[in-house]
């Protein structure tokens, strides 16, 4: 029994391990001279994110969730992953994840306070955010929630396209601080609770990668 629970864990922590070194840009540290001479910083809005999200769970039951009170009866689901369930159902509920990242660094390095924000014209340099990867996992093999997960990479990019600063997060469904996740059925009946919980995904990454550039 310890032996298949040993398992059980390994065969859902691994994919973590592997999405936490998949890809991850090289890290750019921020100079001592780059520091002193930036002041005014712009948020850039357009936030990118992948396509497709990363989805870890057993096969779930939509029904009415995403295509209406004739959800049961309907076959147009028939050949679409969970995946593009839940970026279906995400888009039926104008829950975009750039959005909800955007709003969450504007917030924070506003609250920081270690640079002013301004619009491009008057800026320093510019802070832009990517969703590197982002999605779902069946946390624990015999519970029900579907925590969300994210990696972001963020970049302090001077007027003349130069780079000066440059650090990727990953924040997992294990991690402590992201304790918003709930079932998929608490998602369909609640979509606000998604967004809570994509909200708190991404304001600890958001968090971790500021503490990057103080």
């Amino acid at each position: 029994m310890l032996n298949r629970l040993s398992f059980l864990m390994f065969s859902v922590a691994l994919p973590m391990i592997l999405l936490v070194g998949c890809s991850t840009p090289q890290s750019v540290p921020l100079t001592v001279e780059n520091s002193s001479s930036i002041k005014n910083i712009y948020i850039e809005k357009n936030v990118p994110k992948p396509s497709a999200i990363y989805w870890r769970g057993t096969t779930q039951a939509w029904g009415g969730a995403l295509f209406g009170a004739l959800g049961a009866f309907a076959t147009a689901d028939a050949g679409m992953t969970d995946a593009e369930k839940m970026i279906k159902f995400m888009e039926k509920h104008k829950i975009d994840i750039s959005e909800i990242v955007y709003s969450e660094v504007s917030k924070q390095t506003a609250a920081l306070k270690t640079y002013q924000i301004t619009s491009v014209d008057k800026s320093d340099a510019t802070l832009t955010l990517a969703v590197d990867m982002y999605g779902f996992n069946k946390t624990h093999p015999f519970g029900t929630h579907m925590n969300p997960m994210i990696r972001m990479t963020a970049k302090l990019i001077k007027p003349n396209n130069q780079i000066i600063w440059q650090e990727s997060e990953f924040v997992s469904d294990f991690a402590s601080e992201n304790d918003q996740g709930q079932s998929l059925e608490t998602y369909q009946n609640e979509p606000a609770k998604l967004r809570t919980a994509l909200a708190k995904a991404s304001q600890v990454t958001v968090k971790r990668l500021l503490a990057k550039l103080q």
